[in-house]
């Protein structure tokens, strides 16, 4: 009976990891107009549907897949509040499961990644998720990833949340605990994020803040001594705080209430079921099995607009090949 409880307890453990790592959603910065986002560049009317007809369909379930090869699968926050908004994935992060090693590795894709989205020419890699273009959503962001960053990437599933679907699952997890690094600050008309430095249990509205904050001289992301900094860094910790923390034997009472929350909270096309499987075969992971893969870009102004530059040869060389992409693409 302790064999069973536990496997079915890992079950969830490893669901919350896929579902929480996809929730790590973004909070605008106040800065001047000219430093917004770009705009996209296609100017075919017939192609940009009004705000009311931006709800990008549901992706339909894939098969489940034999769990004796690796895994990726895409996870995404996205910014949207209201079921009408399908938002965009501000933050994107490429997991892959390895099996037979009991392992997961991590990559943040940063939101202002510099590439050429299919069929609408150069933009931010998170404009690809939005439902500004008729075709944009999870289906244009897997397909820029896989033609522009990653040639010849595979993508088994993808997992999609919002900020209510982050902070629900929290809350019915019961916190987690955090080493907060540094104080952080922040108040709009809708929004408060008041964190204290040091070692605390966070609930799921003060887990969000923890996870959305970057208004300190990082920001999103920034790379130098060969390490990355900023938010990205701190939504991998999150992730790894989570699996680890999901080992607590009193998450077993709470496992009603975590079920409905993930159930509720994510958009995805893989199977319940095959959720369940990856619980049961990574049910002793812990974050000593997670693995974080830095990724290669440096921050710059292109035009007066903020992006993140992809070292186009580093993730071709020597990322890509981590999470199963062909060599010599």
């Amino acid at each position: 009976m302790n064999m069973r409880k536990n496997g079915f307890h890992m079950v969830f453990a490893v669901a919350l990891l896929v579902v929480l790592a996809g929730a790590m959603v973004a909070l605008p910065r106040a800065v001047p107009a000219s430093l917004l986002p770009a705009a996209p560049t296609d100017s075919d009317a017939a192609n940009h549907p009004p705000p009311a007809q931006r709800v990008v369909p549901p992706i339909p379930l894939l098969p489940q897949k034999a769990l004796d090869q690796p895994l990726n699968i895409l996870l995404m926050g996205a910014d949207s509040r209201v079921a009408s908004d399908p938002g965009r994935a501000d933050a994107i992060i490429l997991m892959r499961l390895d099996p037979a090693a009991g392992k997961v590795r991590l990559l943040s894709l940063p939101r202002d990644t510099r590439v050429t989205i299919p069929g609408h020419g150069i933009n931010k890699l998170n404009q690809a998720s939005s439902g500004y273009w008729r075709d944009g959503g999870t289906v244009l962001l897997v397909k820029t990833i896989a033609t522009d960053l990653l040639p010849g990437l595979t993508v088994d599933y993808t997992v999609k949340t919002d900020f209510a679907g982050f902070g629900a699952i929290i809350d019915a997890l019961g916190g987690v605990t955090i080493d907060v690094e540094e104080r952080m600050y922040y108040k709009a008309s809708d929004t408060v994020i008041d964190l204290q430095p040091g070692v605390q249990h966070l609930n799921g509205e003060q887990a969000l803040g923890y996870a959305r904050f970057r208004m300190d001289a990082v920001g999103d992301f920034g790379s130098w001594g060969g390490q990355e900094h900023g938010r990205v860094v701190r939504q991998k910790k999150l992730i790894a705080a989570v699996l680890d923390q999901t080992g607590d034997v009193r998450t077993l009472l709470r496992l009603p209430a975590i079920i409905r929350a993930v159930r509720a909270a994510v958009t995805t096309d893989m199977p319940f079921d095959m959720m369940a499987r990856i619980g049961i075969t990574f049910r002793t992971a812990s974050a000593a099995d997670v693995e974080a893969v830095a990724f290669p870009g440096i921050p710059r102004y292109v035009d007066g607009l903020s992006y993140v530059i992809p070292d186009t040869a580093a993730l071709k060389a020597t990322v890509g090949p981590l999470f199963g992409m062909p060599e010599g693409n």
